[in-house]
């Protein structure tokens, strides 16, 4: 297969030329984003699967039904937007009589929206990528079969089927499709790419310029080649080497960061050093955010439900450390493109400042988590630890990461007390509170016409002193957004969490411009390691202003959360465990 691939690339190599490469290679990424979206809902569905195991574990005497929910369940309610119309056009979703859909069913729309787009691009006449549209098409069916058997999982738990499943022979047969599926879905990716890579590298060479960009991506797959090797291993459930893994990462980290922006520095475009935007950054980037992500991984118990092995436990937790830093990698080459490089860069250099006729690099795909479904591991067992079992999905997720100190930038104006906001945030800040760790901490910094501390780096199992000081939270007054991050800054110049995730949350519910010195307290926070999210709690947006808010905070380095288009319970926990 691989020899025809080879010489169906030869024969089409003139054609290509002609048309251009980086063009094509824009393309080729819409294949590597189409991945990178279904592994957002592979790891939901993967705890789904094993929440209805832990479900019949628990259920062995006698139905506990408290055990039984999914993300149709947990992710209720509906939602409505402006243009939401739009995404009816796909199968999978189910809009009522008034327009709106299931909320957990928008955890779909990346993944609809990018299988959409490959498979236009691969249906044109004379498409030059039919040589590899074969694996495309089987991991298409692959994902597609595993979106069944789940939606079957959901319509089982939110149905309460499980009432009438004599000794759940139905669940059962549930899990070992999710089981053979989950597998394929591996099996195919792992083809897809190495088929993707050979194609680009045979068919798309880069161009004979830009040595520095070329160089500076050498330097990072030296990392991402060991990750790799180190997952095939983990895979094969061989876990004796992490210790060797884990020497040659922080040799290969300690180089990179010795070498920022050695290869970079010239590059067109690139010449000043503290912008956040320059590709030298998003170098750094990568290797720093690497030690809280990945170093850790060796000395882990990897602690797991009596019923999951601890392979499979250990694999998974690697996969939730390799796809951050695979996105801190697909940071440097979508930046890499010059012209998404003009359109991040445009309030700061002129276009003829910015060189784009760089080569578009290759993305790199995100993994997809390991499911193992066994009757007889499954079999309840008299020491398990109770107090793991009984956590559930969002309480997994936070038991599973880093530490993290959240600071949550409040805005107090009077505005946040209509149509019950600020109750809101607060019901849903106490429910995180609730399954928070002793490790992880929380800050709570107000502003409206000036800021106040509620609470100070606070660790999480405080939670009767946290909920209280949560429920006094007033809001009157103006906004001052920018007293509100000076504030936030001197916090965290003490009270930083040095190993672990700090990130600001910017809760508010109005649209406002931000001025120079605010973005230059966010610029100095992001050079401080410190993550910033956005987390709008206003009206809808219309498509203009959400677009323009998003390319605002884009541009800034800063996550945008609108709880039109997601619950402020999901945005919360992601940023808790992200």
């Amino acid at each position: 297969m691989k020899i025809f691939i080879l010489l169906t690339v030869l024969f089409h190599s003139h054609l290509v030329l002609s048309q251009g490469r980086n063009p094509k290679m824009r393309e080729l990424n819409h294949v590597v984003e189409l991945m990178n979206a279904f592994s957002h809902c592979n790891q939901d569905w993967y705890f789904d699967a094993i929440q209805l195991q832990k479900a019949l574990n628990r259920s062995s005497e006698k139905i506990n039904e408290n055990y039984f929910y999914c993300s149709k369940t947990q992710h209720s309610g509906l939602l409505s937007y402006t243009g939401i119309e739009s995404s009816f056009r796909f199968r999978e979703i189910t809009p009522n009589a008034e327009n709106q859909i299931p909320a957990y069913q928008s955890d779909y729309l990346p993944w609809l929206e990018a299988k959409e787009l490959v498979l236009n691009i691969l249906s044109k006449p004379k498409n030059e990528y039919a040589s590899f549209a074969p694996f495309l098409n089987k991991y298409l069916a692959s994902t597609d079969s595993l979106y069944a058997i789940h939606t079957e999982l959901n319509n089982y738990v939110s149905d309460k089927e499980f009432r009438a499943d004599s000794q759940f022979q139905h669940a059962k047969r549930i899990l070992k499709d999710h089981n053979q599926w989950f597998k394929a879905c591996y099996i195919q990716s792992k083809e897809l790419d190495s088929v993707l890579v050979e194609y680009c590298n045979f068919h798309y060479p880069p161009f004979q310029t830009h040595k520095e960009l070329q160089q500076g991506l050498q330097e990072l797959n030296l990392t991402m080649n060991l990750l790799t090797n180190w997952e095939k291993d983990l895979y094969q459930e061989n876990l004796s080497n992490n210790g060797k893994y884990d020497t040659q990462i922080r040799l290969l980290n300690a180089e990179g960061l010795k070498n920022d922006s050695l290869y970079l520095y010239k590059t067109r475009g690139y010449g000043t050093l503290r912008s956040g935007f320059w590709l030298h950054t998003r170098y750094r980037t990568f290797y720093t955010s690497m030690q809280s992500r990945i170093y850790w991984f060796a000395s882990s118990k990897f602690p797991s439900e009596s019923f999951v092995k601890k392979s499979q436990q250990a694999y998974n937790d690697f996969v939730r450390s390799y796809n951050a830093i695979v996105e801190d990698y697909n940071d440097y080459i979508e930046i890499a493109d010059g012209l998404t490089y003009r359109e991040t860069s445009s309030c700061c250099l002129s276009p003829s400042e910015i060189d784009t006729n760089q080569n578009v690099l290759l993305m790199a795909p995100k993994l997809l988590y390991k499911f193992e479904y066994s009757e007889e591991l499954s079999k309840p067992e008299a020491a398990a630890d109770s107090a793991v079992l009984n956590l559930s999905r969002e309480a997994i997720l936070i038991h599973q990461a880093l530490p993290h100190h959240l600071i949550y930038l409040l805005d107090a104006s009077s505005s946040m007390n209509e149509s019950g906001k600020l109750a809101h945030l607060k019901e849903n800040a106490t429910n995180l509170v609730k399954i928070q760790r002793e490790v992880d901490r929380i800050s709570i910094v107000t502003f409206s016409g000036k800021s106040d501390v509620l609470l100070h780096s606070v660790p999480c199992n405080q939670k009767k002193h946290i909920e209280e000081k949560i429920e006094h939270i007033h809001a009157f007054g103006q906004t001052n957004i920018q007293r509100g991050f000076e504030t936030v800054k001197e916090l965290l110049i003490s009270d930083k969490l040095e190993k672990g995730v700090n990130s600001i949350l910017l809760l508010t519910d109005g649209e406002f411009p931000l001025s120079d010195e605010t973005k230059t307290l966010i610029s100095d926070l992001k050079a401080n390691e410190i993550g910033i999210c956005f987390v709008y709690l206003g009206k809808p947006l219309s498509k203009k202003n959400a677009k323009s808010m998003e390319k605002t905070y884009s541009e800034l380095g800063v996550l945008f959360y609108d709880t039109n288009r997601i619950d402020l319970k999901e945005a919360l926990l992601k940023i808790a465990t992200e």
